[in-house]
């Protein structure tokens, strides 16, 4: 995907800011005895782009609503699992907040599964580390040039904030150590993230430490 020259200063910026070791997860925790299972976990997530394969509305959205994503490349997790472009990514709406009068809103989102091309369905850890427009017009709006390479490590301490910007008024936020794989927040309003969404994440397998 090409888009315009200034995303090497803005991905710096993204990287410093971004990339936390320490501080409060920006959602309250999920409090449940998964969060707690992902908390004690050492996970060794392997990075790899993915699309959104449905709209994702606040307005409309429910809790334990379905959401799905799609692998567009392929990834080798730290275990050795391999993962092909075309893997589906399963999971389910964690939270949601629609806007009231004009207010903010807020969804929250948990990968849980994968479904593999030969039809295996396996259990995941996913976290997203980055969301970017799905459609290389709007990522030229921001000024992009190139979507940034998914790392090929993320550490367990890795904590995510993305800034309104690259999604309009959005901000997403998540954390390796939480249990959801993102929250996503639009302060103006109900938040849309469209069909094809580009979501960078980290992913391994969950029945193991990865």
């Amino acid at each position: 995907m090409r888009l315009a020259t200034s995303f090497r200063n803005w991905s710096l910026g993204l990287a410093t800011a971004s990339f936390l070791c320490a501080g409060a997860a920006w959602a309250q925790p999920h409090a449940s005895t998964q969060q707690n299972m992902m908390q004690q976990q050492s996970w060794n997530l392997v990075g790899v782009n993915a699309r959104l394969d449905h709209k994702l509305d606040a307005s409309s959205a429910h809790r334990g609503q379905n959401v799905e994503a799609t692998l567009t490349g392929d990834v080798t997790t730290a275990n050795g699992m391999r993962l092909d472009r075309g893997t589906q990514l399963w999971g389910e709406v964690d939270q949601v907040q629609s806007a009231s009068n004009g207010g903010s809103s807020m969804v929250s989102v948990a990968f849980t599964n994968a479904r593999l091309k030969d039809g295996r369905t396996i259990p995941v850890k996913v976290t997203v580390i980055g969301v970017y427009p799905a459609d290389e017009a709007q990522l030229a709006v921001t000024g992009q040039q190139t979507m940034p390479p998914a790392p090929r490590h993320v550490s367990s301490k890795t904590q995510i904030d993305q800034e309104p910007g690259l999604l309009s008024h959005v901000s997403m936020r998540s954390s390796v150590r939480n249990y959801d794989s993102a929250t996503f927040r639009d302060n103006r309003g109900n938040l849309k993230l469209g069909q094809g969404t580009f979501l960078q994440v980290g992913i391994a397998p969950a029945s193991r430490q990865g």
